[in-house]
C-alpha cells in the first residue's frame, strides 16, 4: 500500500513555475513572436522605414523574453544557493 501510496504521491518532473520550464517556454514566446511578426508584417504593406521599426521592435520584445527567462533561471539558482547556506551552523540565535 506504501508503494502505491508513493508511487502516486511522488513528483515527477520539474516544477511548473520553475526555471527549467519558464525559461525554454519565454524564449519560445519571443521566437515564436519574431517570426510571426517576420511572416505577418509584409501582408500588413508598411513602408520601408515602418518595416524596420517593426522588426526592431519585434526584435526587442523577442530579447526580452530571453532575458526574462535567463532571470528567473538565476534567481531560482540564487535562492538555492541562500538556502544551502542558511543551515543550521549559520543561524543566528534567535531565529
Amino acid at each position: 500500500m506504501t508503494l502505491l501510496r508513493r508511487m502516486f504521491l511522488t513528483r515527477i518532473g520539474p516544477k511548473v513555475f520553475g526555471a527549467s520550464v519558464i525559461q525554454p517556454v519565454l524564449t519560445l514566446v519571443g521566437v515564436f513572436t519574431f517570426f510571426a511578426g517576420i511572416l505577418y508584417l509584409p501582408s500588413l504593406g508598411p513602408s520601408r522605414v515602418e518595416m524596420i521599426l517593426a522588426l526592431l521592435l519585434l526584435a526587442a520584445v523577442a530579447l526580452l523574453c530571453t532575458a526574462v527567462g535567463q532571470l528567473a533561471a538565476v534567481i531560482e539558482r540564487l535562492d538555492g544557493r541562500s538556502d544551502k547556506r542558511a543551515g543550521p551552523e549559520n543561524m543566528t540565535p534567535g531565529t
